[in-house]
């Protein structure tokens, strides 16, 4: 297969998941499409490394998890992702951030109170939350796209699920 066909392939069977993963990630349309793109030029330029009989959907994930890292170091400085608090809606510095609701890009089968939750949480527990739960990835998986271990991955998602369940808890009591 050459390098055009390659590609050709890889965004026919994984274009919508990589763009799927993508807008959970940035919870923004245009931000999307763009780390989509540029993972997909990244595919282009490494398809020779890609080994056949690994999951090239992990490899996907990875190239979008690390762009997506790369962006946030890249306009904040820092990482990982602060979400605007009630008291700054538009973001840190007035820099407006995506105000899509997170359901919007979960095919809208979440509740208010768990849109909210997600939305809160720190973008790498998001991140491991979305790859085990909603992508239904294995921890093995997870840990090579995140680049830790199968341990550190088990704990964080623990974490991230207990930080969860608070965070719906404390939205659903604020339901009128």
């Amino acid at each position: 297969m050459d390098q055009h066909a390659f590609l050709e392939d890889a965004i026919e069977r994984y274009g919508k998941a990589a763009y799927n993963y993508a807008y959970r990630l940035t919870r923004n349309d245009a931000d999307a499409r763009d780390l989509t793109q540029d993972a997909f030029v990244r595919v282009y330029r490494a398809w020779r490394s890609f080994k056949p009989g690994t999951s090239f959907r992990s490899w996907i994930y990875r190239i979008l998890t690390n762009l997506h890292r790369d962006e946030l170091r890249r306009r904040k400085g820092r990482y990982p992702e602060e979400l605007p608090s009630d008291d700054d809606p538009g973001g840190r510095n007035g820099r407006p951030l995506a105000v899509e609701p997170i359901e919007e890009y979960v095919d809208g089968y979440l509740s208010e109170p768990v849109s909210r939750a997600l939305a809160a949480l720190p973008a790498e527990q998001r991140r491991i939350l979305l790859l085990a739960d909603i992508e239904d990835l294995s921890y093995q998986e997870i840990a090579g796209i995140v680049g830790c271990s199968i341990g550190t991955i088990r704990s964080r998602l623990h974490r991230a699920r207990g930080q969860l369940r608070t965070l719906v808890t404390r939205y659903s009591e604020q339901r009128p």
